[in-house]
């Protein structure tokens, strides 16, 4: 199946195995401790269900256009992917500013980033850099 794509497809497929890999990982650590931490499963919430969601498409638009389907103009495959790229990141953007609170008697402070959320982070690139580099073909020639 992955051998019907793309080296730029293969890319973006790619940046959705590194969001995948990225959620069982500490996407926070306590501030008094690193080994207290939280990964981006831990605090499953709205937003990590709308980069799973995100991811998901990633890879059902690749696979489709893979097999030969063609997005309906306007749309493009390019586009959709540096669409769900920019959208991927900014749901980590937003989730490195939503902190969970840690609690440590009586005072609440947010956690410390870990190296987990800077792995989605750069799994959305890599999804936006394969959106780009599809997007080279669909120039004008002069």
């Amino acid at each position: 199946m992955l051998r019907r794509l793309n080296a730029d497809q293969r890319l973006a497929v790619a940046g959705v195995a590194v969001i995948a890999a990225s959620l069982p990982l500490p996407w926070w650590q306590a501030p008094t401790n690193d080994s207290l931490v939280v990964t981006g499963l831990g605090d499953f919430g709205f937003a990590e269900g709308a980069l799973v969601l995100t991811a998901t498409m990633v890879v059902l638009l690749v696979l489709r256009v893979g097999a030969g389907y063609v997005p309906p103009r306007p749309l493009r495959e390019w586009a959709l992917l540096l669409v769900a790229g920019i959208w991927a990141g900014v749901i980590v953007g937003y989730r490195m500013f939503d902190r969970p609170e840690f609690t440590l008697g009586g005072a609440e402070e947010p956690y410390d980033l870990a190296y987990g959320i800077m792995l989605a982070l750069a799994g959305a690139a890599l999804i936006v850099a394969a959106g780009l580099r599809l997007r080279e073909p669909d120039r004008p020639k002069s």
